[in-house]
């Protein structure tokens, strides 16, 4: 009745009849009191007559009240109080509620905010700082924390470089997927490294997601099934990653974790996707709706579909050849490092003249152009034994021999550690001829020859940082850099192989027989290839492997013809 006659205030109110409308609103509000007074009689003779239910709603309402105030100013104490009472499963309702038994924190009612946004930020936050500082001690990051932008071809659209803002879209869905493909060396963990800084950065702005931060969990490693009863095995390693991450003392709880995986609070990076086995790669399928990673990053060699799912792409662009464009990425990268002040105008021109000479007129990738600067810094500082190098297999020579010159005590020769690096370099490429963990017992066997082949890998592995340790099992041996890898395997292979034909046409066989052949190898062949044009007269090498490696590689046989070009220039046509 209330409702008819404030219909009628605001009608005569608003036709100008006011002393009506007065006289509405004044009934109207006796109305309302009488309405109010009956309401208040009907609930306190209620709770007289059911004292017992009065003091159970009561009792919930200041729950309710306490819950609602710890989820404003603390919410991590729900989430505290919530793990305390997980244990408690089995407490019953009366029969009058039909003697449902339901987890205690439930009845509390605490339950219903353990997984609340408000927790989850606030877990996250009290755990960004150190996640922060122990994502950055990794290796693999590390060895990238310089990022230098460059050209990358956005879901098909060249852009000068990768911004936050550019991939953040993509974040605010409920379900994101960041491809990163390419070539080895052309800079995709160092793309993947960057992405994961943005989730981690504090300000909203810089933030991926600019809601709430992300924690960075780097996924480098095959996924080992370790209890066929629980056969989970991506959480668990996310699991031990978030834990080593964090600090934690106790392992993290698997529905809280996959509660964060869910709500995107922790963005997963999978490196070296395409080169994981088959069995982990089956794991990862983010097309399939019970994958619980919602914020997902992945870097591969190949563009391959990823089960269903339509991620976004990021292709990073090699480098072009023209000695302007390595001159600019130069400047950035020696500035980067704090180094550029080191070199004066011509000693600066003179270096971008002979990285030009280098390359040719073809693009590079980053990593040749950064391990190029980092023997020009070398160079500079006294620290070089040797000029700098003319072919870009000579220029992988003289990194490892740059990073031997840096060991000051029981360092190994520069020719005994080619030899091994060499060695292992083919152990990891031979059965695919893709970059690959090659099992520890195949390395040391294919090392027979060398003596204290043991003492070499540790000193590879802890003194120089080539190689790797890996495996769940830690029975595997990887190389840090895969071009590297790459590079020295072409070289074993000539010298392996040299001027015999018959090996030759094995090898090119055996090129046609791989799996995903010839794009999952075409690099692998192509840098045998800059081998044999640059090495090829000393081995003494078929005439005809250069065009056989191009045509099988899908480039113009021509073209490995052709000598690099001197710049036109080099002064006074440059700009930063």
């Amino acid at each position: 009745m209330i409702r008819p006659l404030k219909a009628a205030r605001d009608a005569l109110a608003d036709r100008g009849f006011d002393s009506q409308a007065q006289s509405v609103r004044r009934v109207v509000e006796s109305l309302e009191l009488i309405w109010w007074g009956n309401l208040t009689k009907w609930l306190w003779q209620w709770i007289h007559e059911h004292p017992y239910w009065s003091t159970v709603i009561a009792g919930y309402l200041g729950l309710l009240l306490c819950w609602l105030i710890f989820y404003r100013i603390r919410p991590l104490w729900l989430y505290r109080i919530n793990e305390a009472l997980k244990p408690y499963i089995d407490f019953a309702l009366p029969k009058e509620l039909g003697g449902i038994k339901i987890p205690l924190r439930y009845v509390l009612l605490v339950g219903f905010f353990h997984y609340s946004r408000r927790v989850l930020n606030a877990w996250v936050t009290q755990h960004l700082m150190t996640a922060r500082e122990e994502f950055q001690r990794k290796t693999t990051v590390s060895d990238r924390a310089v990022h230098i932008p460059l050209p990358v071809s956005l879901d098909g659209h060249e852009i000068s470089h990768l911004t936050v803002e550019q991939v953040r879209p993509s974040f605010n869905k409920s379900r994101a997927c960041l491809l990163i493909w390419g070539e080895g060396g052309v800079g995709k963990t160092s793309m993947a490294c960057q992405v994961a800084r943005w989730a981690m950065a504090d300000m909203p702005s810089e933030r991926l997601c600019a809601q709430h931060p992300m924690l960075s969990v780097l996924i480098e490693q095959a996924l080992e099934l370790k209890d066929k009863e629980h056969p989970l095995p991506f959480t668990d390693a996310l699991r031990g990653e978030l834990q080593a991450l964090t600090h934690a003392e106790d392992p993290i709880p698997e529905e809280f974790v996959l509660q964060l995986l869910r709500r995107r609070r922790v963005l997963v990076i999978v490196d070296h996707f395409s080169e994981m086995p088959d069995a982990t790669r089956q794991e990862i399928r983010p097309g399939q709706p019970e994958f619980p990673a919602n914020a997902l990053v992945i870097t591969s060699r190949l563009e391959k579909p990823l089960g269903g799912v339509s991620p976004t792409t990021v292709n990073p662009l090699r480098i072009q050849g023209q000695w302007q464009v390595l001159a600019s990425f130069l400047e950035d990268y020696l500035t980067a490092r704090g180094k550029r002040d080191r070199f004066d105008s011509a000693e600066f021109f003179e270096y971008c003249r002979r990285l030009s000479l280098v390359v040719g007129t073809r693009d590079i990738t980053v990593l040749l152009a950064k391990l190029y600067a980092e023997l020009m810094i070398a160079a500079k500082e006294g620290n070089a034994n040797e000029s700098l190098p003319e072919t870009i297999p000579d220029l992988m020579l003289s990194y490892v021999n740059e990073v031997n010159h840096g060991i000051e005590s029981h360092k190994q020769d520069d020719r005994l550690v080619h030899r091994v690096a060499k060695t292992i370099a083919w152990e990891c490429l031979k059965r695919t001829y893709r970059p690959t963990p090659a099992p520890r017992q195949n390395v040391l066997a294919a090392l027979t020859g060398e003596q204290d082949a043991e003492v070499m890998l540790t000193y590879l592995e802890n003194r120089l940082r080539l190689i790797q340790t890996w495996g769940a099992g830690r029975n595997e041996i990887r190389f840090t850099l895969d071009p590297l890898a790459e590079y020295l395997a072409g070289l074993h292979v000539l010298d392996q192989y040299g001027d015999n034909v018959d090996t030759w046409r094995e090898f090119l066989t055996r090129a046609d027989t791989m799996p995903g052949a010839p794009d999952a190898i075409k690099e692998f062949l192509l840098v045998v290839r800059d081998c044999c044009l640059a090495k090829g007269s000393d081995a003494k090498v078929p005439t005809f492997l250069p065009v056989e490696l191009a045509n099988r590689a899908g480039v113009n046989a021509e073209a490995v013809k052709r000598a690099p070009q001197e710049p036109a220039s080099i002064e006074g046509n440059i700009t930063f």
